[in-house]
C-alpha cells in the first residue's frame, strides 16, 4: 500500500515590523494596553485587548493607534 500524499500549504511570510514598531508594541504589552500582537500578510497587525474583538491595524497607522490607546 502507497502512504497517503499530504497536500503541502505554502508559507507565506509574516509582515515586517520593524524596531521601533516593536519597542512601541512591547511598551504597550508592559502599560497592559494589549494582551498580544501578531502579524497578518492581509490585514496588518493583529492586536488582543482584554474583553475585546482582536482588532487590525495596518503597520503605517500603528503609532496613531497605540498614542490613542494610551490617552484612553
Amino acid at each position: 500500500m502507497r502512504p497517503k500524499r499530504k497536500d503541502l500549504v505554502p508559507v507565506v511570510p509574516l509582515p515586517e515590523v520593524s524596531a521601533e514598531d516593536r519597542i512601541m508594541l512591547t511598551g504597550a504589552f508592559k502599560a497592559g494596553l494589549i494582551l498580544s500582537w501578531r502579524g497578518d500578510v492581509q490585514r496588518g497587525i493583529c492586536l488582543t485587548r482584554g474583553g475585546r474583538q482582536d482588532e487590525y491595524v495596518e503597520v503605517n497607522q500603528l503609532k496613531k493607534y497605540l498614542e490613542k490607546l494610551k490617552a484612553s
